[in-house]
């Protein structure tokens, strides 16, 4: 293969993963808006004729939930590209109540999780120490993303839950779920721009495949790591988010050498 051949089929790969990830965004805002054009016509028409029926609270919660939805998608994309162009920097400050963070964490999905009959817990192995984090970005970015995706996953009457303990001059957080593993061939894949659990894979994803992704850029961006660990029973999958509890960050949200 010739240098103009391999160029021609460099840029081909490019325009089809690019497509591909075009086609993502585009279904993944879709499917919301179509539920919520209809539930809007439906709740037009029916208020039209019978202004007090129940159902219609009922449609309204369906288009709230839908724009949430689509909300999650759009500031995942606006986060991705901000911190792929390094406008997104860090503001790390002491964390001294890390355990009460987690908490109040943890307790914003309890509602989602009693909707489907999961047992969401959190286990922090401590008291925990202060860590020096930018807490809303782990927050919004990190670490809800590994739970939603880990609720997603997890069966009616399931379980998951929330580690954390320190181990050292780290703080590693673990989301373990009994939903289907995660294959050794897709543990790394998975943590990639727009990438995504294969159709092989019991545990194919119901995303954009930007959770994971923007998961990895804030940890990374604190001089931690990101990765899938096998579960103590060998079932569903253990997401670990190890983090040094004082990366030395500077405001431009770098790490010191």
């Amino acid at each position: 293969m010739n240098t103009e051949q391999l160029a021609h089929r460099i840029e081909r790969e490019l325009i089809e993963r690019s497509d591909h990830a075009l086609s993502l965004i585009t279904h993944d805002l879709k499917s919301p808006l179509v539920a919520i054009m209809g539930f809007t016509g439906l709740l037009r028409r029916g208020i039209e004729k019978q202004p007090h029926n129940p159902e219609w609270l009922t449609m309204l919660r369906r288009m709230e939930s839908a724009g949430e939805s689509m909300m999650r998608l759009i500031e995942d994309l606006m986060f991705m590209a901000r911190a792929e162009a390094g406008h997104e920097p860090l503001e790390p400050v002491w964390v001294e109540s890390l355990d009460a963070e987690l908490a109040d964490i943890v307790s914003t999905f309890q509602l989602e999780a009693s909707a489907r009959r999961i047992a969401l817990s959190l286990d922090a192995r401590g008291p925990l120490p202060p860590a020096r984090w930018d807490m809303r970005r782990l927050r919004y970015h990190a670490i809800n993303n590994v739970i939603s995706n880990a609720l997603k996953f997890t069966p009616e009457e399931g379980m998951v839950t929330v580690q954390a303990k320190a181990e050292g001059e780290t703080i590693a957080l673990r989301v373990i779920d009994n939903g289907p593993g995660i294959p050794l061939s897709e543990r790394g894949r998975i943590f990639q721009r727009f990438e995504r659990a294969t159709s092989s894979s019991a545990r194919v994803a119901k995303g954009s495949g930007l959770g994971l992704y923007n998961a990895s850029l804030v940890v990374t961006r604190h001089g931690g790591e990101i990765f899938i660990e096998d579960t103590p029973d060998g079932g569903g999958a253990c997401v670990c988010l190890r983090l040094p509890r004082d990366p030395g960050l500077i405001t431009e949200g770098c790490v010191r050498a």
